[in-house]
């Protein structure tokens, strides 16, 4: 366990855990020093625990069984039965003792060490588990209590239906835009008809293949509607004859964490699966699987996953949860899909207490100090004030795509960045394409100030967009030049020609312009991670622009409607009507601060000044006279004016 000490008079203590189920709670403390609820310790300690199978606590710790593409779905099943059940078998007493009811028998014996009569309690996530066994348990010895993004009170089928049917009421709403745009889109003139024609084109291409287009997230961000169904019309358009790209396999989703460290998979699964008696056999799982497709048509083979990760374990025993009388506050966000805001109103109802709805998409973020309404929580800390309602969360653009409408085609999605395919006029269809990006979207990090990287470097590699952003396929290279000084760019070949990219994705690179952007000049930028265009001005050229300890020359700052996002580096800003790819996407100052990271200055003769909300993009004109033979860098040609090593 873990303590931060009160720094006042201490007249309790407050106790944390970061949800999973099945993370560490020892750093809990410290996170909690950081949020909305710092101001507290100074009455109350903060106190984390290690719960049994995690952490400095004894694990048991075992590898992930690999994914083999040959296999049946059966094939697969049984064998990662046959794993988890050698994996109990490493300790059997231990795997079966990693319960909630045993965690909160764990955190009230440290309440007794400790000498608290009661205690306080926040939870996220999977904590919100936790935090309810530990009330239905002992009630009598909890001050007050606050569960944000909460679990499912019930075992993991029913989880899974109530979460489906939440995301189908979601899709329905859609369906009823799109037959509002039959002239359009052509899928039908009622929500009906919409249904029938979007049911056809999920036999077409598959159940879990579809999803990636049919967003739960549609409910939450209507913005994103006009991508979603421009995506679904390129889908049948392309007719019953094309075979779609393969799919990668799909990640776990392990309530909104991933394999964190060797144990993490499984200590989760423990906690779950001795809470469920569901999906212990292959045949419960199509048995469950029909079930619901028949009643939801637009779940996915990937929505039973939660239920196979109790293939080979033991039968468990559901939670038993209740209703007490000790303060309990409960906030679930509207929108979001890890922990799904239905399951927030089945906990409301199960064991009571206040609900706050907050309305936005994401997770686990009610202690957040740039939230507004987390001050509810000192609040309820504080006095017990109740929360009730509904207050206003992050705005849609913080919480994903935004999705302004326009065309994405050769652009390529990093991870975490934006990049494009672009081609100088020199260049032939036989030649290796060029991928451009940011230098801070190198894939091994951002160049030192005055570093410039040269040669066959690190490796990268993207996905190729369609016309309306959908992921076409993959593109590998390596970087070929890499610098953040007087310019941020980043360089790679890739492996294929721009013959092979046109012939497998239908998709043409941008032309690489040798000069940059004027003040006035329309523009757009294209970003593919965030599958959002804006258009706008180039406002005006910056002869100096400074972030930290990073400068570039003749940076492009854009009108305010160009408002691009955190994750839009390495967009493509191309010119409006030509589209030849004049700059790529930077940077903005994000809170009016000057010359700092996230917050960059311009300076000039008359001096410095910084444009809070205001966008920049680097100009890529000297690129294209730095390109040699073979569609390569040639840094010692004569007209080549970029930074050298």
């Amino acid at each position: 366990m873990s303590r931060v000490k009160a720094t006042g008079k201490r007249t309790g203590a407050l106790f944390g855990n970061p949800g999973g189920p099945g993370l560490a709670g020892t750093p809990s403390p410290y996170g909690l020093l950081s949020s909305q609820l710092a101001p507290m310790n100074k009455e109350l300690d903060f106190i984390g625990i290690d719960t049994r199978g995690t952490g400095y606590s004894t694990q048991i710790s075992c590898d992930t069984p690999e994914f083999r593409e040959e296999e049946s779905e059966r094939e697969t099943f049984e064998r990662q039965a046959d794993a988890k059940r050698k994996c109990i078998a490493k300790d059997r007493e231990l795997a079966l003792s990693i319960s909630m009811e045993n965690a909160s028998r764990d955190m009230d014996r440290i309440r007794q060490v400790l000498g608290f009569r009661k205690i306080n309690f926040y939870g996220n996530s999977g904590g919100t588990a936790l935090g309810a066994v530990y009330r239905s348990m002992y009630d009598s010895r909890v001050d007050r209590m606050w569960l944000d993004s909460i679990m499912s009170p019930v075992g993991q089928s029913a989880a899974v239906t109530a979460e489906v049917a939440q995301y189908h009421a979601g899709y329905r709403r859609f369906f009823e835009w799109l037959a509002g745009k039959d002239s359009t889109y052509h899928f039908g003139s009622s929500p009906k008809k919409v249904e029938s024609a979007l049911k056809a084109l999920q036999a077409k291409v598959g159940r879990d293949k579809f999803a990636t287009f049919l967003d739960p997230n549609l409910e939450a961000i209507p913005d994103r509607w006009e991508r979603s169904a421009a995506k679904l019309l390129e889908l049948q358009n392309e007719g019953t004859g094309k075979a779609l790209p393969k799919q990668k396999d799909m990640k776990r989703k392990s309530f909104g964490f991933g394999e964190l460290g060797r144990n993490y998979g499984f200590t989760h699964d423990a906690f779950m699966c001795n809470a469920s008696a569901d999906g212990r056999t292959y045949s419960d799982l199509v048995r469950m699987r029909k079930e619901r497709q028949a009643k939801y048509p637009f779940s996915t083979n990937f929505n039973d996953q939660p239920i196979t990760y109790c293939a080979g374990w033991p039968a468990g025993k559901p939670w038993d949860l209740k209703p007490g009388k000790s303060k309990l506050q409960l906030s679930g966000h509207k929108f979001e899909t890890v922990t799904p805001y239905v399951w927030a109103k089945m906990m409301h109802k199960k064991i009571g207490g206040s609900l706050l709805t907050v309305t936005d998409a994401t997770h686990s973020t009610m202690k957040s100090k740039d939230l507004a309404c987390g001050s509810k929580l000192v609040d309820f800390f504080r006095d017990g004030t109740p929360a009730k309602g509904s207050c206003p969360g992050f705005p849609a653009e913080q919480t994903g795509p935004s999705g302004p409408a326009g065309n994405l085609a050769g652009t390529v999605k990093l991870p975490n960045c934006s990049a494009s395919l672009v081609r100088p006029r020199t260049a032939r269809d036989e030649d290796k394409a060029l991928l451009l990006t940011n230098g801070h979207c190198h894939p091994e990090g951002r160049p030192k100030p005055g570093e410039v990287i040269t040669g066959q470097g690190a490796p990268i590699e993207g996905s190729v967009l369609s016309p309306a952003g959908r992921e076409l396929g993959p593109v590998m290279g390596r970087v070929l030049y890499a610098t953040m000084t007087g310019t941020d760019i980043t360089l790679a070949q890739l492996d294929s020609t721009y013959a092979d990219i046109r012939q497998k994705y239908k998709i043409e690179a941008f032309p690489l312009a040798s000069t940059g952007p004027v003040a006035g000049q329309k523009i757009k930028v294209a970003s593919s991670f965030l599958e959002s265009v804006w258009s706008c001005q180039a406002e005006a050229v910056i002869p100096t622009l400074k972030e930290g300890d990073y400068t570039s020359t003749h940076a492009i700052r854009y009108a305010k409607e160009c408002n691009t996002q955190p994750g839009s580096s390495g967009s493509a800003v191309v010119d409006a009507e030509t589209r030849e790819l004049v700059a790529v996407n930077s940077t903005s100052n994000r809170d009016g601060k000057k010359c700092e990271l996230n917050n960059p200055c311009e300076i000039d003769e008359t001096g410095t000044t910084a444009h809070q909300g205001r966008g920049y993009a680097t100009q890529t004109a000297a690129i294209a006279a730095c390109i040699g033979s073979g569609n390569t860098i040639d840094l010692k040609r004569q007209e080549c004016t970029l930074p050298k090593p």
